[in-house]
């Protein structure tokens, strides 16, 4: 079949066609004809994208009957498929490439099961894929979704256990995924997720793997362009010169929805690839890249992770560590993800994740005296930490010597250390009283630490006790601060001279 031509009542309708194609999309069934379901609907209507649709869909309807086959939503794909490969048609002009491919778009959701044999399907998906190959991309955007709709759902008629019956259909979904049209690209990164998902056989998911692998490479040349680029608000704008570099923020919109469906290798080798366009000041990608690593930690085993972990730990505690200079929002979005990473280490690597709370702690720390919406995100994200990997159970208290000479040698009480030392860095830089969420910090630390708390938290006890000191007898801004303080002291275990030797107030 010859390039279809586009017409100027085509260009200026193709937004309205968009939005009728969504509006059906799931409101016919199977159980009666479809060419009539589209009569009963649309008959009234004058608009020329209507007018099309129903004469295709008549069209359909005559060439069944002539044949005396069912009105079937699988007789309507073989009827449509014949109508766009065969040779002996009249050259389709893109209004009736718009009509076919929506008309099919339509009826392939309504084919049951195993009603398409794989060689009928995979046939069919060269027929499609052949619509959009024509050179100047004449297929309209409504064209273009319908196609990509239908190849969704073609593929999962086709032999899911053998590469060579899937590659076509699905290398162009890839392909669609990063289209600068955004239905084509929403409805093309719906059915990638759909079909990767539908991939059991490992053959087929390594393939697959590959293959996105290899889309994402041909962009980083450009990505790494981006990683270093900024502008005053922390926008994109005027920063996209090349289509390519818009693609690439797609492609990373599409790795967000497959990450728990690529093999184990390709996994790990795009971990590495997120790492690499990783910096500690704000960028262009910044946001996109801290989004794709999330999904890579929520989806991905341990054993996927560890060996990006630590690098991108410290990357991340450099990010929020440079809070001055970032966006507030991504800085917080780092840290939350620290807290994750270390979360997901703790059920499969507990030591590797001791060996890195510090770092992390310590750069989320930095947050507790930033303004307060901040300052409270990063207690809250402080406290779970604490919370979950500081416990007092995980050391033997038969004997105070004992004790001590375990604490000595032991991973996590240098980490409570850390801790500990890095709260007491942020008390003394306080200029007046500590606000409510540094103080919610120190309290839990207390409540987990509890009778061994005197071995860590001296420093931090007497810093309170210097803090209520200076504020004299005026305790309308000191509540907050006496509670704390006096749980501290009466939670904290034996009483050392180090403790008594401090003027506290009464």
């Amino acid at each position: 079949m010859k390039k279809p031509t586009k017409t100027r009542d085509t260009m200026d309708e193709e937004g309205a066609e968009e939005e009728h194609q969504e509006h059906h999309d799931t409101t016919f069934t199977s159980t009666s004809d479809l060419c009539q379901q589209l009569m009963d609907r649309y008959s009234a209507s004058s608009t020329p994208q209507h007018r099309h649709l129903l004469a295709t869909a008549a069209a359909m309807r005559s060439l069944l009957a002539a044949e005396s086959l069912p009105l079937t939503p699988a007789a309507y794909f073989a009827a449509v498929i014949s109508a766009i490969s065969n040779p002996s048609q009249q050259t389709l002009d893109s209004d009736a490439v718009a009509a076919l491919t929506l008309f099919l778009s339509m009826a392939l959701p309504l084919v049951p099961p195993g009603a398409i044999s794989t060689e009928k399907a995979t046939e069919a998906v060269e027929v499609l894929v052949g619509l959009l190959r024509w050179e100047g991309g004449v297929a309209s955007a409504a064209s273009a979704r319908a196609v990509v709709k239908c190849l969704g759902v073609l593929i999962g008629f086709c032999d899911l256990e053998d590469w060579g019956s899937v590659k076509l259909g699905f290398e162009t979904l890839l392909k669609f995924s990063v289209d600068k049209r955004p239905k084509v690209r929403k409805c093309a990164q719906a059915c990638v997720e759909k079909v990767f998902k539908s991939f059991q056989c490992s053959t087929v998911i390594k393939e697959a793997s590959k293959l996105v692998l290899s889309l994402l490479k041909s962009y980083m040349h450009l990505a790494f362009g981006l990683s270093t680029s900024m502008t005053a608000d922390g926008s994109i704008d005027g920063l996209l010169s090349k289509p390519e570099q818009l693609e690439f923020l797609h492609m990373l919109n599409v790795m967000k929805c497959i990450v728990p469906f690529l093999s184990v290798k390709v996994n790990s080798k795009i971990l590495s690839e997120m790492h690499k366009l990783m910096s500690s000041q704000f960028s262009a990608l910044t946001r996109h890249i801290l989004k794709v690593i999330e999904a890579f930690f929520e989806a991905s085993r341990v054993e996927v992770i560890i060996p990006e972990m630590e690098n991108i730990l410290i990357s991340l505690a450099s990010y929020v560590s440079l809070a001055k200079k970032n966006p507030m929002d991504t800085v917080i979005s780092a840290a939350t993800l620290s807290k994750s990473i270390l979360d997901k280490l703790h059920i499969g690597e507990p030591s590797s994740c001791i060996r890195n709370l510090p770092l992390v702690i310590g750069a989320i720390a930095g947050l507790l005296t930033s303004e307060a919406s901040a300052a409270s995100q990063a207690s809250s994200v402080l406290k779970e930490l604490i919370n979950l990997h500081m416990d007092r159970r995980n050391f033997s208290t038969d004997g105070n010597q004992q004790f001590e000479d375990e604490v000595k040698g032991s991973m996590e009480a240098i980490a409570i250390k850390s801790t500990c030392a890095v709260i007491e860095k942020v008390l003394g830089t306080c200029d007046g009283i500590p606000n409510e969420h540094i103080l919610a910090v120190i309290s839990i630390l207390f409540l987990k630490l509890g009778e061994i708390s005197y071995l860590f938290m001296k420093g931090i006890v007497l810093k309170l006790a210097d803090l209520m000191t200076l504020a004299g007898g005026d305790t309308s801004n000191t509540n907050h601060l006496q509670t704390v303080y006096w749980i501290c002291y009466y939670r904290s275990g034996p009483k050392e001279d180090t403790y008594t030797s401090t003027n506290l107030p009464s």
